[in-house]
């Protein structure tokens, strides 16, 4: 039996895959999955749910090889991967890494349409105001917009800290969670190109 000599650069590799070669996969698994792990570590410290991560990566990769036209190996697996650990986070929204998750990862997969991310998240942002209560609006606007803090606030509109507080809770998690779904939804208009 003819042995085939794989290429450490993952190319040659993936084009075996196409082809359903057993031993072509579990090359790639052996080469990419430190880094897929790690990158997905990086984003979300929780091994279990890492280790799952790339498993179901490392199980969509298999399941679609035939019909994957992979310009950039290296770059799908990793979008891949940083969509699924979004995904996960967008599950928990309360978990203590969503909010630095949220941050790191809104522009970095669309850097070459950052001014269309901005323009698109400055209309959610809008709408957003726009669709909130009075109160909280003006809460949120004060604070935000005028950056006032909650006791100023809370003397400005004569309520209590605490509602002011509450009211600029609720509104920004809803604003997160309105934010991370347009997030999503680009995430999965630009996979759906590569």
């Amino acid at each position: 039996m003819e042995r085939i000599e794989y290429s450490e650069t993952g190319n040659e590799l993936f084009d075996l895959l196409r082809q359903g070669d057993h031993r072509a996969f579990a090359k790639i698994y052996k080469l990419f999955w430190p880094q897929l792990y790690n990158a997905a570590y990086k984003r979300l410290p929780e091994r279990e749910k890492c280790q799952d991560i790339i498993q179901n990566v490392f199980t969509d990769l298999w399941n679609r090889r035939a019909t994957l036209d992979l310009k950039n190996p290296t770059a799908y697996l990793h979008t891949a991967v940083r969509f699924q650990v979004l995904k996960q986070i967008s599950r928990s929204p309360k978990s203590r890494f969503f909010v630095q998750a949220f941050d790191t990862e809104l522009i970095s997969p669309l850097q070459t349409d950052a001014h269309l991310l901005a323009r698109e998240a400055k209309s959610v942002i809008d709408l957003f105001i726009k669709a909130l209560p009075r109160k909280r609006k003006e809460i949120f606007l004060l604070h935000y917009f005028d950056g006032l803090n909650t006791a100023k606030i809370s003397v400005q509109l004569n309520v209590s800290q605490k509602t002011v507080q509450n009211q600029l809770t609720t509104a920004s998690h809803a604003l997160r969670l309105r934010l991370t779904q347009l997030f999503v939804l680009l995430i999965v208009v630009f996979l759906s190109f590569l």
